[in-house]
């Protein structure tokens, strides 16, 4: 009987912390060849951990980025059949492998890592350094597609030594349909704009793989939420391949906007960009009578007052700067603001967070009681507190 070759796949996740209870915000996955480890396959995707994101100084994702991304149980199937039977490697193998496992965990699927081969184990620093050392390019690190593809090029330096002692994952079978729903970081770094992040790319609730196929295509193409004339022509030539009628193409673009509807309004709020969105994607898919969400008119927080029970939620960053919540409470303290550590509805007036769309339980919170939610930026200037000096800790 011939031997199957062993099959390595890449994993990098970003999270909001390192316990169990916190949340894989961004994944990225990339299937090796099995003799000469280069990339052959490439998934990634923000993913929305319906709670607030942690350390946004070190990864870079904001609430807004995610509000519209899938949440774990949406790719988890996508996620599965990729390393499923392969042998995994990361730098910091066990932390990976650990959010993973906790994520499937709490969708009741099994998941046993396998053995895997750790980079970081390998070398012994860490991805950076270790990057310089085989004169590997590595820029905008806590990306988790750049992080990954940087792993396999490092991967390839000790793989062909150590692959034999390595053991492939399983994961147990998850019954829902893979889907194409992503909403992906650039690898280059450039930040999801409060346009194109709530684009989450439908998911569509058939087994039909052919129909899976065209909108993986279309998710791709939509990226830009715009089709121009050669992507109109090549979208055409992939359904004439794959044999799709008009009907059903259309069906699926419906199917399309609705997800991207769905995902605009998982917080309960619809911004004037994410109505826009909403419409220009509809036109880019030549769908008329949508039934467009109405924009949320959200409490006003325009202005600070003498008196005014304020609370600080999150990690507060204002440009590249990370500022203590102890710093902005003893600031506000000294602009005649009253700082509170919780968010009620009778001794709170205002909070502040670094972005209004955060899906912190004090966020949630406000936006339930109609407590307005302000910018720690918009603070800072209202409260004429200078975020050049005097933010000392």
């Amino acid at each position: 009987m011939k031997r199957t070759e062993q099959r390595f796949v890449v994993i990098d996740c970003e999270t909001t912390g390192f316990s169990r209870y916190d949340r894989i915000v961004e994944i990225a996955v990339v299937t090796l060849a099995p003799r000469t480890f280069e990339p052959v396959d490439e998934y990634d995707t923000l993913v929305n951990p319906e709670r607030d994101l942690g350390p946004v100084g070190v990864h870079g994702i904001t609430a807004s980025m995610v509000e519209a991304a899938p949440v774990f149980g949406e790719i988890a199937s996508a996620v599965a059949r990729r390393i499923d039977g392969a042998t995994l490697v990361a730098h910091n193998l066990p932390f990976d492998t650990r959010m993973l496992a906790y994520e499937f965990e709490r969708l009741g699927v099994a998941f046993d890592a396998g053995t895997g081969l750790c980079s970081l184990r390998a070398t012994g620093d860490k991805l950076s350094i270790a990057c310089a050392r085989y004169g590997i390019t590595l820029e905008l690190q806590h990306r988790a597609l750049t992080d990954a593809r940087a792993t396999a090029k490092l991967a390839g330096q000790f793989i062909p030594d150590m692959r034999r002692d390595a053991g492939g994952a399983m994961v147990d079978y998850i019954a829902n349909t893979p889907s194409p729903r992503t909403l992906r970081r650039e690898a280059t770094g450039t930040a999801v704009s409060d346009l194109t992040r709530v684009v989450s790319h439908a998911y569509y609730p058939y087994s039909d793989e052919t129909l899976l196929q065209y909108l993986d295509a279309l998710d791709w193409v939509l990226d830009d939420c715009h089709i121009d004339e050669r992507e109109h022509s090549d979208l055409d030539e992939l359904a004439d391949s794959l044999n799709i009628s008009r009907e059903q193409r259309t069906e699926a673009h419906r199917s399309y906007i609705v997800s991207i509807i769905a995902a605009a309004i998982r917080d309960g709020i619809i911004t004037e960009a994410e109505q826009h969105l909403i419409m220009q994607v509809a036109d880019a898919l030549d769908l008329s009578n949508v039934a467009m969400p109405e924009i949320t008119r959200l409490p006003s927080a325009s202005n600070l007052r003498q008196g005014m029970h304020v609370c600080f939620t999150g990690q507060a960053i204002v440009g590249e700067r990370s500022i203590p919540r102890h710093v902005l409470e003893r600031h506000a303290a000294c602009a005649g603001l009253q700082p509170v550590r919780s968010v009620t509805k009778k001794a709170c007036d205002l909070l502040v967070a670094t972005d209004p769309s955060s899906q912190s339980t004090k966020a949630r919170t406000a936006r339930r009681y109609g407590i307005p939610v302000m910018t720690v930026a918009t603070f800072l200037k209202q409260a004429g507190i200078d975020t050049t000096d005097g933010l000392e800790a």
